[in-house]
């Protein structure tokens, strides 16, 4: 019982963080604020974050496993690798257009957001990486390690990218031509 309270109290924490994120930014995002939002004290928002970095790290998390999770389950019945790719690419764009927090940090504090998400070591492409290795490898089982490996780091990057600068064409269409690109390299 215990665990299943821990559990519900953090998302309650992380659901008030992106509510305050989305309300005020990352600059003014207050701790105190966040405890007030969740309904907390604040020293309960101590007790599952030792900072407002760690928070704000763990609210992206929460939703890069989110995306990749929904990103998983879309592609799971697609053998066809164009067409995984192709419906990996779009859902990612799409929920990246679609989330307000982004939005509204893109909006107000691009010189905070841009460097976070582009940086090496950014927690978007760690975890990009890998899901785009699975969907590859899957689906063309003799791929040598370093193509799928490079294959997957540009798709990660290219994803990062559109994130930061959505494009001007439909997602869908953005989806397909990157998903040829990367098939017919593959390909060759």
């Amino acid at each position: 019982m215990a665990l299943v309270e821990a559990t519900d109290t953090r998302s309650v924490i992380l659901d008030a963080a992106v509510a305050e994120i989305t309300r005020v930014g990352l600059r003014k995002l207050s701790l105190v604020e966040v405890a007030k939002a969740a309904g907390v004290s604040r020293q309960t928002v101590y007790r599952y974050f030792r900072d407002r970095d760690e928070l704000v790290a763990d609210v992206v998390r929460r939703d890069e496993e989110d995306v990749l999770e929904a990103t998983r389950r879309a592609t799971a019945g697609l053998p066809d690798l164009r067409e995984a790719l192709c419906v990996a690419i779009a859902l990612v764009m799409r929920r990246a257009r679609e989330h307000p927090m982004l939005d509204r940090l893109l909006a107000s504090e691009p010189e905070v957001v841009v460097p976070f998400l582009a940086s090496p070591a950014s927690p978007v492409l760690r975890v990009a990486r890998p899901v785009v290795e699975e969907l590859v490898a899957e689906r063309l089982p003799g791929l040598a390690v370093r193509r799928l490996r490079i294959v997957a780091d540009a798709v990660a990057r290219l994803l990062v990218s559109y994130t930061v600068s959505p494009p001007d064409h439909p997602v869908e269409d953005v989806a397909a031509v990157l998903a040829d690109v990367c098939v017919d390299g593959l390909a060759a």
